[in-house]
């Protein structure tokens, strides 16, 4: 997208229509959206433009919601606009990107688990669990010919039986993609962004993901590798469930991948096709 474009684009949110600003392009590795620097009346925004179609079928105005439940706890840069196009405006904060290599000391790990704690919050009423998100990826690849892959129908109604253990009163605020690269390191604290994805559930997915990016693996997990981080969360007890939501995030990456090659394809930079085998391989 080219700076006019994105001026087009950007008049759907009242805090930029019909104002003068510039613009950057930021790069990065994200996959699904553009990020732009923006310089509007003294001030320094960031703006999150995603694709012309909702490959995913996110409920923008529900993204919205987690971004202001998160941003209420000081672990994501306050939003300033949004509109159901899916565009937003946020404060503009300075920050490397993170990677894997941040999370390969138990300190580290610690660092990044903090950060995800704080956020869950009590689950906003507009949020929904995982199994409806789910379902939504699959929906949308569906109404674009795609055919549903074999057996994952079942699937989802695994996630769903583990979703009722819990009273939806329990639920937290969960952002479902707190890898690496979705925080920003301040120096002396992390923000997590994009939260496309957030949604209600017991929490114990977040902690898989963290628990796999700092390169444990599910046997390993099982074993009791991931202890002090479920002490952290105060799941001491919880290894078969966090050996369940490890479970979960590979079905994740799998329907997404899925999803996102039906709308795609997957000759781009990244090759959702074979990601996506990969993860219901694993299942």
């Amino acid at each position: 997208m080219d700076p006019d474009d994105l001026r087009e684009r950007a008049q759907a949110l009242e805090a930029l229509r019909g104002q003068s600003f510039t613009a950057e392009r930021v790069t990065g590795r994200a996959l699904n959206n553009e990020l732009w620097r923006v310089e509007v009346n003294g001030r320094t925004l960031a703006l999150r433009v995603p694709p012309a179609v909702n490959v995913h079928g996110i409920d923008r105005r529900a993204e919205a919601e987690a971004i202001l439940a998160a941003a209420s706890v000081g672990v994501t840069p306050r939003l300033v606009d949004a509109c159901d196009a899916g565009l937003l405006l946020s404060e503009w904060v300075d920050g490397q990107e993170c990677g894997s290599e941040d999370l390969s000391v138990p300190a580290g790990v610690l660092r990044f688990a903090e950060v995800v704690r704080t956020a869950h919050v009590p689950a906003p009423a507009g949020v929904a669990p995982l199994s409806v998100i789910l379902a939504r990826m699959l929906d949308r690849a569906h109404a674009i010919g795609s055919p549903t892959p074999t057996g994952v129908r079942l699937h989802l109604d695994r996630v769903r039986e583990v979703e009722a253990r819990t009273s939806a009163e329990e639920w937290v605020l969960t952002h479902h993609d707190p890898w690496p690269n979705n925080f920003l390191d301040g120096g002396d604290r992390l923000w997590l962004v994009d939260w496309e994805f957030a949604g209600a559930g017991d929490g114990m997915f977040d902690i898989a993901v963290l628990a796999l990016a700092a390169g444990m693996t599910p046997d390993e997990i099982r074993g009791g590798s991931a202890t002090s981080l479920l002490e952290f969360f105060g799941h001491s007890e919880a290894t078969e469930r966090l050996s369940e939501a490890c479970w979960a995030v590979s079905l994740f990456e799998a329907i997404w991948a899925f999803a996102a090659h039906a709308s795609r394809g997957s000759d781009g930079d990244f090759d959702y096709r074979s990601h996506a085998d990969d993860m219901f391989a694993r299942l």
